[in-house]
């Protein structure tokens, strides 16, 4: 089964996570906080929301009457998002391949929940940089990954947690998250714990902000 097809199956189900997140009210006060804390930022006016899922996010920032787009790797994410937020630009696309839209368009990027299903985690953040404008903000979560709890899940459930049929495919602590961040050119701003308590946070909420363009990436080789 591709990626795609493995999403199209996920995305065609009733009600698939994360609907329901119990950590979205928290995302979007977080959100709007980091969007509008800093005057050295400009206004902002074009929204990416990068793997935008259902559109529960969409909706939030057309309420907030920024022009928004989404892009997600499964059609049928887009068809709900579609439905969520009818005056969202979308298009069906990988992060991990060449995004459909010109370099420095955005003024901001969210990117919630989807770095820890990507292969390849540099090429994309590096398309998500190209496509940002300078001094804009890149704004994600992911799971959180800190030593203590890392050592309950080694202790309590390492099979479930790193499930070699599940959709999480990359786990980042600070550290390694931060190293991928900076080499794309993004700065780290602001590092914070949601859902749960410390030291067994759901989430990492990070914000970022691109001060140099990504350098070209060298490719693999054996």
């Amino acid at each position: 089964m591709s990626c795609r097809d493995f999403y199209e199956k996920y995305w065609s189900k009733p009600n698939p996570p994360p609907e329901g997140d119990p950590t979205t009210e928290e995302r979007k006060r977080l959100l709007f906080r980091a969007l509008n804390r800093n005057d050295d930022f400009p206004m902002l006016k074009r929204m990416l929301d990068a793997g935008c899922g259902a559109g529960e996010f969409l909706e939030f920032f057309a309420s907030l009457r920024w022009d928004v787009y989404g892009i997600d790797v499964a059609d049928a994410a887009i068809d709900r998002a579609r439905a969520c937020c009818p005056s969202a630009t979308l298009c069906t696309g990988s992060l991990e391949e060449k995004l459909p839209f010109p370099s420095q368009f955005f003024d901001a990027i969210w990117c919630s929940e989807v770095l820890e299903h990507l292969f390849d985690v540099p090429k994309a953040l590096a398309e998500l940089s190209r496509v940002l404008k300078n001094h804009g903000l890149f704004i994600l979560t992911t799971p959180h990954h800190g030593l203590l709890k890392n050592l309950a899940i080694a202790f309590l459930k390492f099979e479930r947690h790193f499930d070699v049929t599940g959709p999480h495919i990359r786990f980042f602590t600070r550290r390694s998250l931060t190293a991928c961040l900076a080499w794309v050119g993004f700065d780290t701003l602001s590092w914070r714990g949601i859902g749960r308590l410390w030291p067994l946070y759901k989430s990492s909420f990070v914000v970022a902000r691109k001060v140099r363009d990504p350098a070209p990436l060298s490719p693999i080789t054996d």
